[in-house]
């Protein structure tokens, strides 16, 4: 049965002010944030649609949800969206296909995208019998090594709007020396909630980089190999470099206002991973830190290459070389129009999944007696780069303390926009996971820690009781 949607907001602004600046330009990018992030959240995440369309998406691209119009489409899983000014011409329509998750289609017809699809999807047997991370059951009893009522405390406190910030914290789990021992969940997200990692999906692209790695097919010393940059100046550049955010092209990590690479390369090209490629040398490879999520789509090209080439290759390789051996069963990897991963910004998995992960990290590649990513690539991956000591590769450390102040200098995270992150504490064998859509009180998203990351890691930190 076809069903279909369209929602709009009332137009409140002249039109002068609405096309002034860059507010103009932002346009066309707005149109595809808000496309492919309500396609996500509805049939990924499952996310209510008013929550997920007014609180998680409007704030992000205002003032364009003045005069957005947009179209729910259940029976094809498209959303389209569109302003009420120029209509088409800014018109964004995303596609969701199961176990792939919502594409942006730009010139692709929704049956040539489908012809990308692998012709089986792999699912495995959820066990809600185990204890995590071997299975799903839930949690029956509380850890003897926490003052669990100062834990739950803290983890309200992370739930908790501020004076500076709307938190919108969809979850919280802490898992301590290999065990779960507190997750919590906000309205209308459950523990089997997939849920969007922004920037977290780089340390999945490095991860999956590594693999190869220790398979002997990509070495970081070895030049990035890119076919675009054979015999230019650019094929210098290794793979390390595209590790570390030093690989020297120009690049501006914004999605609104002037030259905003990040959001042209995630919402307006069909090739995600050739946009930055593209881009020009402006710096010796090497010598300066210049974070790119153009950077890891390209990562991410490459390993689809190296496994294959097509969607269905890289898919095949990550679930079975990765997800299928930690018991990952929920990950969604999104792929461009192109039929390329997007290494940098759109992969979803459940909490309890983020912290397997993270637990795979802090146990340094083992899992169940099995060695699934090697040491060496952990310590290199651990490793601060030159011109960044607090990167390592394509994840956070915070080398001398100089990222979380209060927290070990031995803490390491995937990081991603919005406050998400999954960090790992060696010093108190901790895996703390914090997913959410956070905002400071002026509607935008800041750099800074609107989120309360390091407060919530000290509080679980002092919940700890004594030896």
């Amino acid at each position: 049965m076809f069903t279909h949607r369209a929602l709009h907001l009332p137009v409140v602004l002249s039109l002068p002010l609405l096309l002034s600046g860059c507010i103009l330009d932002d346009i066309p990018i707005g149109t595809g944030y808000a496309a492919k992030n309500i396609c996500s959240g509805l049939w990924i995440s499952d996310i209510e649609e008013t929550r997920l369309t007014e609180d998680f998406v409007a704030p992000q691209i205002s003032p364009l949800p003045l005069i957005w119009k947009i179209d729910i489409d259940e029976s094809n899983h498209t959303v389209t969206v569109r302003d009420r000014i120029f209509g088409s011409k800014n018109e964004k329509v995303a596609y969701y296909r199961e176990g792939l998750g919502c594409t942006l289609v730009h010139d692709k017809s929704l049956v040539e995208l489908d012809r990308q699809a692998p012709t089986e999807l792999l699912a495995g047997q959820v066990d809600y019998h185990s204890p995590w991370p071997q299975g799903e059951a839930s949690i029956d009893q509380l850890h003897p090594a926490f003052d669990h009522s100062a834990l739950e405390m803290h983890i309200d406190e992370a739930f908790r709007d501020t004076p500076d910030a709307t938190r919108n914290t969809l979850s919280v789990a802490v898992a301590y020396k290999g065990q779960l021992v507190s997750e919590r969940y906000s309205d209308d997200i459950e523990p089997d909630s997939p849920l969007l990692s922004w920037s977290m999906a780089k340390s999945i692209t490095a991860t999956v980089t590594g693999l190869l790695y220790d398979q002997g097919r990509l070495s970081p010393l070895a030049p990035a190999p890119v076919a675009e940059w054979t015999g230019t100046d650019k094929s210098v550049i290794t793979l390390k470099n595209m590790l570390q955010m030093n690989a020297g092209l120009d690049w501006n990590e914004a999605a609104q206002g002037e030259d905003p690479d990040q959001g042209f390369g995630l919402f307006e090209v069909p090739d995600m991973p050739g946009y930055y490629a593209e881009q020009a040398l402006d710096t010796p490879p090497g010598t300066r830190f210049n974070y790119s999520t153009g950077n890891s789509n390209l990562l991410a090209r490459i390993a689809q290459n190296e496994v294959g080439g097509t969607l269905g290759d890289y898919y095949q390789f990550v679930q079975q070389a990765l997800f299928q051996p930690l018991g990952i069963q929920s990950a969604v990897i999104e792929f461009d129009a192109e039929g390329q991963p997007v290494g940098g910004a759109f992969h979803y998995l459940t909490t309890r999944d983020w912290a397997r992960l993270g637990q795979l990290y802090l146990n340094k590649g083992e899992w169940n007696g099995e060695q699934i990513l090697s040491r060496d690539w952990i310590e290199q991956t651990l490793t601060p780069s030159e011109p960044n000591p607090l990167y390592g590769y394509q994840l956070w450390l915070n080398t001398n303390q100089g990222f979380w102040s209060d927290l070990p200098a031995n803490t390491y995270a995937f990081r991603g926009f919005q406050g998400q992150i999954v960090m790992m504490l060696p010093d108190y064998d901790l895996v703390i996971v914090r997913t959410g859509v956070t905002f400071n009180n002026e509607g935008a998203s800041s750099t800074s820690d609107p989120a309360g990351i390091q407060a919530l890691a000290l509080g679980i930190i002092a919940s700890l009781q004594p030896e």
